[in-house]
């Protein structure tokens, strides 16, 4: 007996030495190996990159359970997302039963904790997100195929496997601290969550349990089409639930959701027997307050909040039933209710209040047809300082024919607004007077049948100013608009900004009705005129960690495609940096995301300058200039200060003085401050001057040294006239004549944007402008004179050449004897450097002609295709529109369905005809495009 329990007790310690040796030997001795096997696994079965620095596996720490952990866990895309982080974990926590890992019937896991986790959820704008990333059937790595075939061979297909390897024995599942980025492009919304803690606990397992749930989120931002609906708000949510989990129906119990100061209750169900959700769900806020319906809005829950005072009555309520299907997009159905009676508004530390406030709202939402979505506020009513105000809205069919009917009426004094409403950093004056009314549908627009679309009113502007941190002020001392379903009229528009900035605007706004209910495009003709514009004062306002442009800091600025304004502008001065203008005309027309400049002239500089330039910010990552400039008699010395790019690109103007005129044609990348890529810079351009003087220049001394030609010689070089191409960051400039005195020079070469230089400079110099010190030119260059045979005296022309490396700053000079007036081999071998240089230059000049032609090309085709796009968009929208129509006559009887019918055909031939006309403009746009851009080749092959 005693040597039984003896054998007994040396069998347990040893097991459990075993044991411990185990936990303590597996984890460290084949780390690195499982390390690698799991990141294979999971890399082989997604389409991204996923790692981690390391993990724990430890028998101990929950023992009789097994824990599991990783750190710093991170997931990447791949393709289309390359390189943007779709996921990363600090770390992330399993406890698992141990004895089911040494089982066959899957690993039964108990809790998961992960700790401050972000994700970085995007949508592209064709519809591709980011976080489909499991890899479908066949594709390699995903454990298909052969393998597959195996596992079936033996007996493992899918009816013998269990449903799954992985068992929830869930006891708690925790997200602590976590971050949530969603942006979608295709549908213009984002969305952020931060501070975010989750908490799910309660019995997992069973086939029917209750699970308690708390979330907490610190901040929560939440745009679509520009808008922001939410800002900074706080989001809380928790709930009772009765789960049964083997029909995945889950009912609310004891539940609030907190969003800001607003709490809403819900009762009802959600079920998930498939892919798709099933909502029954009814909620209502009981206990919101007036003061709590205010805390959405962030101008009162962002500042003074705790003081406001609110009075009135509010009825919060709605539900949400139907099916939600990712299958087929549908949608449950949801309606939502508000009515707000008798409210007030007021804060202790203010003179005014808000009053009489009345809001009647409701959306209604068909989740199977969203065409069927009505959004109304029957009434909108409050009083400000006496002034009662009135708004009203409905739309409907917003899908197919946007149905909208609003009105507003009535006065708002701004500087009363701001002794009832405490606005942040914003001071406000004036007046504004409003009176609208429209009613119509889209159609009516989209066809010109603006008899059927009723539109009136106008809005006054009067003695408004407004001051914002940040921003330079702004004054309207007057501003008229009167509406009609064509167009809004703006007369009469006076306007000043900052000191030494005024405006002046009238015109028209085209087809703001479609861009204020729908995806319009907001058209105009403007006219501007100023007597002054201070851009030096606006953009002292612009963020100093912007990058510094020609002359002061900037931002690229992005423009909106779905604007499209012609603007003719006349301004007596402009001050921008070192730069001072007058007499500025041109014509601007900002059209799909492109600014087009065209004939822009100006007095400047001490000459005139006159410019063509597109500014495109279609592509955000990559915002370009296209510019053509025309400068006149230019002050060489004024254009140095004024241009930083000047300073890059030609740093030895420094030095010069003179006037020159100039023609130059560049493209470029532009920085985040506008200012040009020198690296992406290309373009070329021709300089002419009869007189420039160098005023000061070590280059032009130590070359005046190398020729003996005396210090006192002239410095003033006549009858410059060159060519230059800039490409691949470096700027050639073809062989040109010129004069220093008497001396003829020849000077040709390229520099590149990090100072480098390579010049050859050839002069003929007459033997009597050296003097006594053309003996000594000739005698540095004896024995090459020997060679071409001027042993003897100096010939009455010497010919140098000059080899020009090193930098700018620190040129070096080797000199060499091309011979005197009557060497045939000296011409030779002059014509021989020519040459060279020449090539040089002419293979610049290849590649940026053959830039030029393919840029023209690929913008030709995305201008054809766009055009192909929408023609076909637009017969497809008359297509149905047509069909609906004739559906809708159907009840109606067969001499309304005849009707229909033609209607129909009218429609589809006004599209065809729009269609075509897209398709012919378009053309000959590209046409243009090509043209110009064979043109501009071959100037630069001249």
């Amino acid at each position: 007996m005693i040597k039984g329990l003896k054998i007994t007790g040396i069998i347990l310690i040893s097991l459990i030495v075993l044991i411990l040796a185990a936990g303590l030997i597996i984890p460290t001795v084949f780390r690195d190996r499982i390390k690698e096997k799991v990141q294979t696994a999971i890399n082989n079965s997604v389409n991204a990159n996923v790692s981690f620095d390391g993990y724990r596996l430890s028998l101990f720490k929950a023992f009789p359970n097994a824990s599991f952990s990783l750190e710093n866990l991170s997931v990447t895309g791949k393709g289309d997302f390359e390189g943007d982080t779709l996921a990363a974990v600090k770390s992330a926590g399993i406890v698992i039963n141990l004895k089911s890992l040494f089982g066959d019937r899957g690993y039964e896991v108990k809790s998961v904790v992960i700790d401050e986790p972000f994700v970085n959820a995007i949508v592209k704008k064709d519809g591709k997100a980011n976080w489909d990333i499991a890899k479908v059937s066949g594709e390699p790595g995903n454990g298909t195929g052969d393998q597959a075939g195996t596992a079936a061979a033996a007996g493992k297909g899918p009816e013998g496997e269990e449903p799954s390897g992985l068992k929830l024995m869930l006891r708690k599942f925790a997200i602590n601290n976590g971050r949530v980025n969603y942006t979608d492009y295709e549908s213009d919304m984002q969305a952020a969550v931060s501070d975010l803690d989750f908490l799910l606990s309660g019995n997992m397992s069973g086939s029917q349990t209750g699970l308690d749930l708390e979330m907490n989120a610190g901040k929560v931002d939440f745009v679509m089409d520009e808008i922001p609906w939410l800002t900074g708000a706080a989001l809380s949510f928790r709930a009772g639930i009765d789960a049964l989990l083997d029909s995945m129906k889950f009912t609310l119990r004891d539940n609030v959701l907190k969003l800001n100061d607003i709490a809403l209750n819900f009762s009802g169900t959600a079920a998930m027997p498939g892919d798709d959700i099933d909502l029954d769900m009814v909620f209502s806020a009981p206990g919101t307050s007036f003061k709590s319906l205010l805390s959405l809005v962030p101008a009162f829950y962002m500042k003074g909040y705790e003081d406001l005072k609110a009075a009135g009555t509010v009825a919060l309520d709605g539900a949400v039933k139907g099916v939600f299907s990712s299958a087929d997009s549908t949608l449950p159905d949801v309606l939502l209710n508000l009515k707000v009676s008798d409210g007030l508004i007021s804060y202790p530390a203010l003179p005014e209040k808000i009053s009489e406030i009345n809001i009647d709202g409701k959306v209604q939402t068909v989740g199977s047809d969203m065409d069927k979505t009505v959004a109304e506020v029957s009434r909108f009513h409050f009083v400000l300082a006496g002034n009662p105000f009135d708004i009203s809205l409905t739309m409907a069919t917003p899908l197919s024919d946007p149905a909208v009917n609003v009105m507003a009426k009535g006065r708002i004094d701004l500087a009363k607004l701001q002794q009832a409403v405490p606005l942040d950093s914003v001071t406000l004056n004036g007046l504004l007077d409003v009176s609208l009314d429209m009613a119509g549908r889209m159609s009516m627009i989209e066809n010109r049948e603006y008899e059927k679309f009723r539109a009136a009113g106008n809005m006054n502007i009067a003695d408004m100013a407004v001051a914002m941190a940040g921003m330079p002020d702004m004054k309207i001392s007057k501003a008229s608009f009167s509406f009609s379903p064509a167009f809004a009229e703006l007369t009469g528009m006076n306007a000043s900004m900052g000191e030494g900035s005024d405006f002046s605007l009238s015109g028209r706004l085209e087809n703001y009705i479609p861009y204020l209910f729908s995806d319009g495009i907001l058209r105009g003709n403007l006219s501007l005129k100023s007597d002054h514009v201070d851009l030096n004062e606006i953009m002292e306002y612009i963020p100093s960690d912007t990058v510094e442009t020609d002359t002061v800091p900037m931002e690229v600025i992005r423009i909106p495609e779905d604007i499209d304004f012609t603007l003719d502008a006349l301004v007596g001065t402009l001050n921008y940096g070192m730069l001072a203008a007058n007499d500025i005309r041109g014509n601007i027309v900002i059209r799909e995301g492109v600014v087009t400049v065209s004939e822009t002239g100006m007095k400047a500089l001490g000459g005139s300058l006159l410019v063509n330039a597109v500014y495109d910010t279609r592509d955000t990552l990559k915002p370009a200039v296209d510019a053509e400039m025309l400068v006149s008699a230019v002050s060489i010395k004024d254009a140095f200060g004024a241009f930083k790019t000047v300073k890059r690109l030609m740093p030895a103007a420094e030095g010069l003085g003179g006037n020159v005129s100039a023609k130059i044609d560049f493209s470029s990348i532009l920085g985040t401050g506008m200012m040009p890529l020198l690296n992406t810079l290309s373009g070329t351009g021709e300089i002419n001057s009869e007189s420039v003087q160098v005023l000061q220049s070590t280059s032009f001394d130590r070359m005046k040294n190398v020729l003996k030609i005396d210090p006192a010689y002239t410095n003033i070089l006549k009858d410059i006239r060159a060519t230059f191409i800039i490409n691949d960051g470096r700027l050639w400039i073809k062989p040109f004549d010129t004069k220093l005195g008497r001396i003829k020079l020849n000077v040709s070469g390229d520099q590149g944007l990090d100072q480098t230089i390579n010049y050859l400079v050839k002069a003929e110099i007459p033997r009597e402008e050296l003097g006594q010190a053309a003996g000594a030119l000739m005698s540095t260059f004896a024995s090459q004179a020997a060679a071409l045979g001027f042993s003897a005296a100096p010939p009455e022309v010497i010919r140098v050449n000059l080899n020009v490396g090193g930098t700018v700053g620190n040129p070096a000079f080797t000199p060499s004897f091309a011979g005197g007036s009557v060497s045939s081999a000296v011409t030779a071998l002059t014509d021989t450097v020519k040459s060279e240089v020449t090539e040089k230059v002419n293979e610049a000049a290849r590649q940026q002609a053959d830039r030029i032609i393919k840029e023209a090309e690929d913008n030709a085709k995305v201008i054809r295709e766009k055009a192909a796009s929408s023609a076909e968009t637009i017969r497809s929208e008359a297509d149905l529109r047509g069909k609906k129509l004739i559906k809708d006559a159907e009840a109606s009887g067969p001499i309304a369905v005849a009707a229909a019918k033609k209607a129909a055909e009218a429609l589809n031939r006004e599209a065809d005809k729009r269609a075509t006309q897209i398709v012919a403009e378009a053309n000959k746009r590209a046409d243009e495009v090509l043209a110009t851009a064979r043109t501009k080749a071959d100037e630069i092959l001249r």
